[in-house]
């Protein structure tokens, strides 16, 4: 192996680690199998539900627009990864098996927790601490169900949040700059 691949090979060693600790199994208590199962998607629509209800109720079409801009950037940064770089699910990899059924596509972000996180993020930029702290734990628990039912890596969870974090980020800009030239126009 060359020098370059060195730090990627410790990574893949933590997060096989990571996985291991946090992977659940068949022998698993059902309860929090049934648990883990419901977590993987339910907060997904928790959150929606809440961004909604906050964005109707406080009349906020910028938080509503800042937010549509950057799911759509974070949505972009998935497809191009996944366009180069795959990574196979655990269950796909012989890391043990599913306890949700999955398409063994690439695993590389959550498109789940990015989703979630990307909320966070938005409401984080806005100044809305109180509901990125709601949405950020969301977005955890999403993150250790789908690594517990064996269909995310840790790492999976880590490239979400920086997905989320970057896009977030972009979209509070480009509604800045789009308000800037819209408020010049008048």
């Amino acid at each position: 192996m060359n020098s370059t691949m060195a730090p990627w090979k410790h990574l893949e060693v933590w997060n096989l680690f990571a996985f291991k600790v946090f992977q659940g199994t068949p022998d698993a208590p059902a309860e929090l199998v049934a648990a883990a199962r419901l977590l993987t998607e339910f907060p997904v629509y928790l959150a929606v539900s809440l961004a909604l209800y906050y964005v109707l109720t406080k009349r906020d079409a910028a938080c509503g627009v800042a937010i549509v801009l950057a799911e759509v950037i974070a949505r972009l940064i998935e497809v191009m990864t996944n366009l180069y770089a795959f990574h196979p699910r655990p269950f796909a990899a012989g890391f043990g098996p599913a306890l949700v059924h999955h398409a063994a596509n690439n695993s590389l972000p959550s498109s789940h927790a990015t989703f979630v996180w990307t909320f966070a993020a938005i409401f984080a930029f806005r100044g809305h601490a109180a509901l990125a702290a709601i949405m950020f734990g969301m977005g955890v628990l999403v993150a250790w169900a789908r690594i517990f039912v064996g269909i995310h890596w840790p790492l999976d969870m880590v490239a979400s949040a920086v997905v989320a974090a970057f896009s977030g980020g972009v979209g509070s800009i480009l509604l800045r700059a789009g308000t800037k030239v819209l408020g010049k126009r008048k």
